[in-house]
């Protein structure tokens, strides 16, 4: 056991003021009895030497046994897999020689860090669960998690398996902050070498060309030695042709001419064919190009057939329209880059999926791109739009709390534990967006197994969904038995709450989330749930048994099956079935439309046709609304929102609730009218604008010259980055030349980054150019041999060991080398604080306050009267000897005093005669 002081400087002033302290005693006048004021010197040396040693902070030093140990493993896209079993099978071996007292944990880290297992004696891991994004090597996070999840208490180490090529975060940075907290960092190279890897960098071309133009496309290949390669050429996923070419070393340059003979959107793909590369991922290139004409039209549609009224009135009119359906509309917002609206026609949520709706935000707002969107039985509310991006864009929202009578949906959720990868993570996601598509007044309940059967939150009105969400975000659902008792207590209730029985619902559904392991409900049970109007879907998810009983069960509960195996498209299903209650929202009665101001949108029609049917909304504040239904909702909306424009109009255009539309003379006019209100009205700026992208950064390069030749300068420009998944980023382009202007912007997943010039005038938006770029793969291929030189760093600055790399025979163990003795800290100056408050008490006391012993016996007694178990001890009987003495001493007294008494005759006084005697005192009384 060990002393210190954890600010020693301190301990200077204990000498000089013990010393004041004596002189004080020596020359001080107090008038003090001998031992009051030797006792009186003795307090305040003791209280000098408290405060300075509490000042110093003075703790105790408890010896620690043991090594705390975290290694953090590469899970990077640029370390193969066959390293993940090495370095697993390496920590193995290492435990193995560590000492019993020794405890290790595993962290694994990407483009984020997770904690695979915690500090603990033993490791056993067979395979690694934990799930981190690939795309990037972030070792500052693995450093700082590995920081942070380490005890105060025993010697601290983390062990680096890693090929050092970090493309995100600051290592020596969490290095440095490691070290401060005494953590050592050892190290162990992953020996990636791809000497053989030929990489296809870049395509170049221009983004805008003209019909019949020949336009170059400059490839770009890096190869680490001569070789012969196959060129591929690929324009919209169709075989063009390919050549046979010779690389060098180094940079490779090869130019194709191409000729584009119609107006639209083109992508070309590159593909490098080498014998024996180790990495096929970074071969490939995509590139992409416009060709501008008449403004191009995508209608997109579930059921196409039962649009063609509509499609064929907009052909009519002269507009070029392109059909497409859920399966084949475009992926990313260049492509949809290349029309000038597009139009929903009945379209759920679902179909469309959050990455998609968050592309056609982006066109609309930072691009231009007109929208119409036509509703249906599958649309706005009904179709899941609430909460969504495409939602943010529209000029309704689908909250209608204001109404006074509207119908309500029901839904329960049966939470069953998923046996893979981050399962329950993704249900407990799925949970929230169904709970975020319904409405406050919707009913929602959740009911899951872990250990028995029970709600998770009882079926109640959705009302504010922020408690709601708390209990789902915290679920953690275990691997239910069988689906009887939970599909019963859906139906019927329990446990406090009310089922989908009693519910007033107008649309009631349950949605079981499932492997498909628990054995089904009965046949009784589910035929008594379709009796009472209420519909069954199951998802399955990762099924690891057959899907029989999963297709059975949504089979007889009237509901949809969904095989799902890849959780990616999980949200887009919940979207779907949380639709299935939201049909509460459609409003299927004949209505007359009523016009209320006159619009642009039209010009030219007076009245309308009845319609059946529409689903309701509010419109926004900004938004306008020229036409209404009976009961004064939206029936035709419009607005301006960012760059571009977008139409709501929430009936349908087909036979169902416009069948007499079709009929109506006008139905050609109006669709016109209105889809060629919303185009893209944008003028296009006389700016050349190239994009580069480079270890993950994106460069935006523009060149401003007039019609004469003459450079722009002072222009404001303003640019919006588009990402791949459709997340925005804006910036302010700097000049820094004769009209050249550049901007710098992050990147991050591979696909299309598509950049938005703007030329402002003020607030307002003058004119715009596009352009873009392609990052074909993760910057992980970037690099083709571990970075060893950030490695010794890492390694040299914390005080570690650079230990050999993976896959040898290691000379040093990382629980064995450089083992040092540390301690456990015990503060005592807070101890001796509360010592000081009590001796400064004590010494103010001796001085000030003098009590004598006559004082302190009266006080005394006091007490014995005061306190009962005193007071009787103080009564107790005396011994029989003592109180027999003491009455025959009372006796002899009463008779000295009777005698020597006088007798009233003999006194002569007055009354003598007729005074009584006098009683006798008793002899023993």
């Amino acid at each position: 056991m060990h002393w210190g002081f954890g600010r020693p400087i301190w301990l200077w002033l204990l000498v000089p003021a013990t010393a004041w302290v004596v002189w004080w005693y020596r020359h001080s006048g107090v008038s003090l009895s001998g031992w009051r004021r030797i006792t009186s010197l003795i307090l305040r040396l003791l209280l000098v030497v408290a405060l300075i040693f509490a000042l110093a902070e003075f703790h105790w030093r408890l010896p620690v046994q043991g090594m705390n140990v975290y290694f953090l493993l590469d899970r990077s896209e640029s370390v193969p897999d066959q390293f993940t079993q090495q370095a697993l099978d390496y920590i193995r071996q290492t435990v193995q020689k560590k000492e019993p007292e020794d405890r290790v944990g595993l962290i694994v880290f990407g483009t984020q860090a997770a904690v695979e297992t915690s500090l603990n004696p033993r490791f056993d891991l067979e395979k690694i669960l934990a799930v981190v994004d690939r795309d990037r090597t972030d070792i500052d996070a693995a450093i700082r998690l590995g920081t942070a999840a380490m005890p105060e208490n025993g010697q601290r180490r983390l062990v680096l398996i890693s090929d050092g090529n970090q493309n995100r975060g600051d290592a020596l940075a969490a290095v440095a902050a490691a070290k401060s907290l005494g953590v050592t960092i050892d190290v162990v190279p992953i020996p990636v070498h791809r000497k053989a890897d030929v990489a296809v960098e870049k395509i170049l071309c221009p983004t805008r060309v003209r019909t019949d133009q020949p336009f170059p496309l400059d490839i770009f290949i890096r190869s680490p030695k001569p070789t012969q390669a196959t060129l591929r050429l690929f324009e919209n996923n169709r075989f063009v042709g390919q050549q046979i070419v010779q690389l060098q070393a180094g940079k490779n340059l090869f130019r194709l001419s191409r000729k584009i003979p119609t107006e639209g959107f083109y992508q070309y793909e590159v593909q490098v064919e080498v014998a024996e590369d180790p990495v096929p991922q970074n071969n490939r290139a995509m590139t992409f190009a416009y060709v501008r004409g008449k403004p191009r039209i995508l209608v997109f549609s579930s059921k196409p057939q039962l649009d063609q009224h509509l499609i064929q009135s907009l052909r009519n009119s002269g507009l070029t329209v392109e059909v497409r359906t859920p399966d084949q509309f475009p992926n990313t917002l260049a492509e949809l880059q290349s029309y000038d609206e597009v139009v929903l026609c009945n379209v759920n949520a679902g179909d469309l999926g959050r990455v998609r709706m968050r592309l056609i935000q982006r066109a609309v707002e930072d691009f231009g791109l007109g929208l119409v969107c036509i509703g249906g039985d599958q649309a706005y509310g009904a179709g899941a739009y609430r909460g969504t991006p495409l939602e943010e864009v529209l000029p309704v929202s689908m909250d209608l709390s204001s109404r006074k009578v509207l119908p309500k949906g029901a839904v329960v959720l049966i939470m069953h534990g998923m046996e893979f990868n981050n399962g329950n993570e993704v249900a407990r996601q799925c949970a929230l967006g169904v709970l975020q598509a319904l409405s406050p007044q919707d009913e929602l309940g959740v009911i899951l197994w872990d250990g028995k059967v029970r709600w998770l939150t009882p079926l109640t009105p959705v009302g504010d969904k922020v408690e709601k969400g708390r209990l789902i975000a915290g679920m953690n659902q275990g691997d239910l038995p069988s689906f009887q008792e939970v599909v019963r207590l859906a139906y019927e209730g329990g446990q406090g709450s009310k089922g989908l029985k009693q519910s007033n619902a107008n649309i009631k559904h349950i949605i079981v989330f499932s492997d498909g392991d628990p054995a089904p409900p009965s046949d009784a049970l589910l035929r008594q749930i379709v009796k009472d109007r209420i519909t069954l879907s199951t998802v399955l998810i990762a099924g690891h048994s057959g899907p029989q009983t999963m297709i059975e069960m949504a089979r007889k509960g009237g509901g949809r099956f969904y095989h799902v195996r890849d959780p990616n498209i999980l949200p887009q299903i919940f979207l779907k079935e949380a639709s299935v209650i939201l049909k509460a929202a459609i409003v299927e009665q004949p209505f007359q439309p009523r016009i209320r101001f006159r619009s642009e949108i039209l010009s030219g029609i007076d009245g309308f046709p009845q319609l059946l049917g529409y689903v309701a909304t509010t419109p926004k504040p900004r938004a306008e609304v020229p036409v209404i239904t009976a009961q004064e909702d939206p029936l035709l909306a419009h607005w301006q929102v960012g760059l571009g424009r977008a139409v709501a109009f929430t009936s349908d255009a087909r036979p169902k609730w416009a069948v007499h539309w079709l009929q109506w003379p006008r139905f050609q006019q109006f669709w016109s009218q209105t889809v060629r209100w919303a185009l893209r009205r944008l003028e296009s700026a006389n700016l050349q604008v190239q994009v580069n992208l480079s270890q993950g950064e994106g460069v935006i390069l523009v060149d401003a010259v007039d019609d004469q030749g003459q450079f722009r300068n002072f222009l404001q420009l303003q640019a919006v980055v588009v990402d791949p998944k459709g997340r925005q980023q804006k910036l302010t382009l700097s000049q820094t030349g004769p009209g050249h202007y550049e901007g710098r912007f992050l990147t991050r997943d591979p696909g299309v980054y598509l950049v938005n010039v703007m030329e402002m005038d003020g607030n307002q938006v003058r004119a715009t150019a596009v352009g873009g770029a392609t990052l074909n793969y993760s910057v992980e291929y970037a690099t083709t041999d571990p970075d060893m030189n950030l490695l010794q760093q890492i390694a040299q600055l914390s005080g570690g060991k650079l230990l050999q790399p993976l896959g040898h025979t290691q000379t040093l163990n990382p629980f064995l080398h450089d083992r040092k003795r540390t301690f456990q800290v015990v503060e005592l100056w807070p101890w001796l604080l509360r010592v000081l408050i009590l001796l400064f008490v004590f010494d103010v006391a001796l001085r000030r306050v003098e009590i004598d012993w006559e004082e302190w016996q009266r006080a005394w007694a006091l007490v014995k009267r005061r306190i009962p178990i005193l007071r009787r001890s103080a009564a107790a009987p005396l011994p029989a000897e003592e109180s027999l003495a003491t009455l025959l001493a009372q006796r002899d007294r009463v008779r000295q005093q009777t005698t020597a008494r006088p007798s009233p005759a003999a006194s002569g006084g007055i009354g003598a005669a007729t005074a009584p005697r006098a009683r006798r005192a008793p002899a023993a009384e």
